[in-house]
């Protein structure tokens, strides 16, 4: 006889019909409606719930959002067109809330907009210069140590601590006492060369830590943090500067993606509000029902 709250009410209603072990062969459902009375609205309110279940559990609904109606109320509005009995104002109050939701939806539009017409002129070309200049940088950084690197792995040569050292294990272990020359946190060795990088041993001091670095330094910082063991410093050191190469193409594609994301905001920037058409019907048609209700 009533209209629930939840269309589960309604599920578990029925449930206790529509179930395994049934007796009957066929049932009937009946639901009573009183015409001119808050039934339909409450039936509407059922009807809006269940497709916004429905989208949610089903994954078929193509639209990007769902708007949850379970803390719906009746306005005022809403309370006189239903006692009024005039379909028109009903109508009226139901593209009250379409138009007002519609305009806020462009509105949002229009802000996203600005926001992109901002970033063109603000964030992108900053972003492009800094990594522009960073990968000039890289490049020089890459040609210096391709220019003074080792013709292969049988020549090693470092410098620590103003010794040349030409065998990795004597190189590591130099490093490994060079720790000790640190006497505070302010302090900054230059402990030699490498691969024409000079390399300064510090230590970094953060909230929660203090620890040993070493870094190497041409147009760009290139920093490890050391271990205890002397191969694997060296080995660290190798893979840092190997490794300068992989990270120039990174910052290349960043680059690039920098340049499509312009590109792509360029073009959303010149894309109406897609719902401008129907804004405008609903609109036209609100302004014609107030006109004739007034």
């Amino acid at each position: 006889m009533d209209c629930p709250w939840r269309p589960a009410d309604i599920e578990q209603r029925e449930g206790r019909i529509l179930r395994q072990g049934n007796q009957f062969e066929s049932v009937k459902l009946f639901k009573y409606v009183t015409e001119g009375t808050f039934d339909a609205y409450n039936w509407g309110l059922i009807e809006n719930k269940q497709k916004f279940i429905g989208q949610l559990m089903s994954g078929k609904n193509p639209s990007r959002s769902c708007e949850d109606v379970d803390e719906a109320a009746l306005s005022y509005a809403e309370v006189k067109a239903l006692a009024s009995g005039d379909p028109r104002i009903m109508e009226k109050t139901e593209l009250d809330g379409q138009v007002r939701k519609l305009k806020l939806l462009k509105a949002n539009h229009e802000s996203q907009r600005y926001a992109l017409e901002d970033k063109l002129l603000q964030f992108y070309p900053k972003a492009v210069r800094r990594e522009e200049e960073l990968i000039r940088d890289m490049e020089a950084d890459l040609k210096h140590f391709q220019d003074h690197a080792a013709p292969d792995k049988e020549h090693f040569s470092m410098t620590v601590m103003g010794t040349v050292y030409t065998e990795k294990k004597e190189a590591g272990q130099a490093i490994l006492s060079a720790f000790e020359r640190l006497k505070s946190l302010n302090d900054k060795i230059e402990l030699g060369e490498y691969c024409g990088f000079p390399m300064i041993l510090w230590v970094s001091d953060s909230e929660f830590s203090q620890k040993l670095q070493i870094t190497l330094k041409h147009n760009l910082s290139h920093t490890i943090e050391p271990g205890a063991d002397a191969f694997g410093n060296i080995t660290r050191l190798d893979n840092l500067l190997e490794g300068m190469a992989q990270n120039l193409e990174n910052h290349r594609g960043e680059l690039e993606n920098l340049f499509q994301q312009m590109e792509e905001a360029k073009a959303e920037i010149g894309r109406p509000f897609p719902q401008e058409e129907e804004l405008k019907e609903k609109a036209e048609r609100l302004n014609h029902l107030n006109m004739e209700l007034n």
